[in-house]
């Protein structure tokens, strides 16, 4: 048997906690607001993110690692490991995926690598079961293989809490700003091929709620779920009161996670969503 590395990136949102239960290594994406670097979940903590970021001040930016980055750690690992795995944000979201291969290239370590084809929360379940697979004996190329499956698989649905951040970031036209505030249009976005698109724009956030919440339920009713989690940024409780929801509902307690700063950076605060797992029907 080989010994794998797991590695992913801080888009994934694992605890630090989790993070060592699981022997998984983070590489930070860095945070940056004018001259300052911040290294996400290491020298700013989410709660520091949105403080600074509602404080009116700078525009933020994000800059994935750099090859140098993940060589320097490819070049530790190859101590202790014989190859690794890593789960990173989607390639059409990131160059992280691509900075980690060619990385991995330049440290000579060979490494497998999984693209999520999302972010946050349903990475974590990508990780958490390709370490499963490897405590049942499977291989690194048979475990790729079944990573890749999932992630196929995955859906994900975000009702962006406020227009401002993605007009800021230049994602959002002057025009639609406008507009979408004076109607009150609560854009929803999803995954595409692990591209985020707008999906549908409704009027009022409870619209908005219960058409996410109505997506999963009706992915649910067809019993295809699995891996369901609530990401949100800043409001904690709106993700419990989902969470309550659809335990009340179908006997489940998803996961919740907080977005990291990373991600916050694009959608800002009061932004929430939903991702889970769903197989295909045959």
């Amino acid at each position: 048997m080989k010994k794998i590395a797991w590695i992913t990136d801080s888009t994934s949102c694992l605890s630090n906690d989790r993070a060592a239960e699981n022997n998984i290594h983070i590489i930070p994406v860095s945070v940056i607001f004018g001259e300052e670097i911040y290294k996400d979940g290491v020298d700013i903590s989410v709660s520091e993110f949105y403080e600074k970021l509602n404080s009116g001040g700078i525009q933020p930016k994000t800059s994935q690692p750099s090859p140098a980055e993940f060589a320097a750690y490819y070049e530790n690992l190859k101590n202790e490991y014989d190859c690794g795995i890593a789960v990173h944000v989607s390639g059409k979201l990131s160059g992280t995926l691509n900075s980690s291969r060619i990385g991995a290239e330049m440290a000579d370590f060979p490494l497998h690598i999984v693209d999520s084809k999302i972010t946050s929360d349903a990475m974590n379940h990508l990780l958490l079961k390709g370490i499963e697979l490897e405590k049942n004996g499977d291989s690194p190329d048979v475990i790729v293989r079944k990573l890749e499956t999932m992630a196929d698989q995955v859906k994900g649905y975000v009702c962006v809490g406020n227009l401002d951040q993605l007009h800021k970031g230049g994602r959002l036209s002057g025009a639609s700003f406008f507009l979408g505030n004076l109607l009150q249009i609560k854009p929803i976005l999803t995954f595409d091929d692990g591209a985020l698109v707008p999906f549908e724009k409704v009027r009022t956030q409870k619209k908005a709620d219960d058409r996410v919440l109505g997506l999963l339920e009706a992915a649910m009713d067809r019993g295809s779920v699995s891996g369901v989690s609530v990401v949100y940024s800043g409001d904690r409780e709106k993700a419990e009161n989902w969470q309550q929801q659809l335990h009340e509902k179908y006997g489940i307690t998803p996961d919740i996670g907080q977005l990291s700063p990373a991600i916050g950076v694009h959608v800002g605060a009061g932004t929430l969503g939903i991702f889970w797992f769903e197989a295909s029907i045959n």
